[in-house]
């Protein structure tokens, strides 16, 4: 993609208005990513691209509703022809404790 300058003059005047985010935010991964470790570094973004982040790029996507993130979901399960993403054959499932 390339910017004419008016476009990267933009760019950086949002860039330096940027602060931390603090406050509740939701977050849908596909299960490969959701290793506490991994759920916001960007791995995935970075390795596969995404529709706002071409391959390269570190990003993570966050909602600011549950009903955000939900609708995440819905599009990724249409993307993936209505299967589901988490079943009982891809959880490591910790095994219970007999009770002697």
């Amino acid at each position: 993609m390339t910017l004419i300058p008016d476009e990267l003059a933009e760019i950086e005047l949002w860039a330096k208005r940027v602060s931390p985010l603090s406050g509740t935010y939701f977050r849908s991964v596909e299960y490969r990513f959701m290793n506490p470790d991994e759920v916001l570094n960007g791995r995935g973004t970075q390795l596969y691209g995404n529709r706002f982040a071409k391959v390269g790029t570190r990003a993570v996507y966050l909602a600011d509703s549950d009903r955000a993130a939900s609708n995440e979901v819905l599009t990724r399960k249409k993307r993936l022809g209505g299967k589901a993403q988490i079943t009982l054959e891809n959880l490591e499932l910790v095994p219970r404790q007999r009770k002697m």
